[in-house]
């Protein structure tokens, strides 16, 4: 039997795992809006699939570059260069992908996540030596930053490749969390990357 203060204690867990889902995931997996109006897109694709990857998928917002980045920071000379991938995960017409000098950063437009969130990927190219850190954003209310992961860094030398999966926080969010960012940054050599993917609700 669970006693009064052991009661309280689970309550107060499961109120405060509420107040961190997203206002998408308590209405289901439906293109609806998140707080402070963040797109909650349908992840309905399977992009990765060819790599055995079968999660279910949705585009970071411009995540292919095709719009000019629209809503992204570009710092340090990134920018929007023509020449799409080779699997064009997103459609076949795209031509262009995001070019990332040493140094460079790119973060992207704030994006809805679910509790059970679990990964993201894209696809990268580089010279020799290039590297590419990738960082995840928590944003709460009026985009506080309520939490930073390290995703690692993916080596992005050689031919266009699909990244490892990167984690997020395994189904623990930070408290408070409205959205998500991603920041990309450039340790060593040029990079391109493409077609940024997130699992939103760790459907596969």
């Amino acid at each position: 039997m669970i006693g009064n203060r052991s009661a309280r204690r689970v309550l107060a867990l499961a109120a405060a795992a509420l107040v961190a889902v997203p206002l998408s995931l308590t209405l289901g997996a439906t293109s609806v809006e998140a707080g402070l109006g963040v797109a909650c897109p349908d992840p309905t694709t399977q992009p990765f699939r060819p790599w055995s990857d079968y999660a279910r998928y949705a585009q970071v917002p411009d995540g292919g570059f095709e719009a000019g980045a629209a809503g992204w920071t570009l710092a340090g000379g990134a920018r929007v260069v023509s020449g799409n991938n080779p699997f064009y995960l997103r459609d076949r017409s795209d031509r262009s992908s995001l070019q990332l000098p040493a140094g460079s950063t790119a973060t992207s437009p704030p994006m809805c996540i679910g509790l059970l969130s679990s990964k993201m990927r894209f696809v990268a190219t580089g010279s020799t030596g290039s590297r590419v850190k990738v960082q995840i954003l928590y944003r709460g209310l009026v985009s506080s930053t309520v939490g930073v992961l390290d995703g690692g860094s993916v080596d992005s030398s050689g031919a266009w490749a699909p990244s490892p999966e990167v984690g997020m926080l395994g189904g623990v969010l930070p408290l408070l969390t409205q959205s998500v960012q991603f920041r990309l940054v450039a340790t060593g050599g040029t990079s391109h990357v493409d077609d940024l993917f997130l699992d939103p609700w760790k459907l596969g």
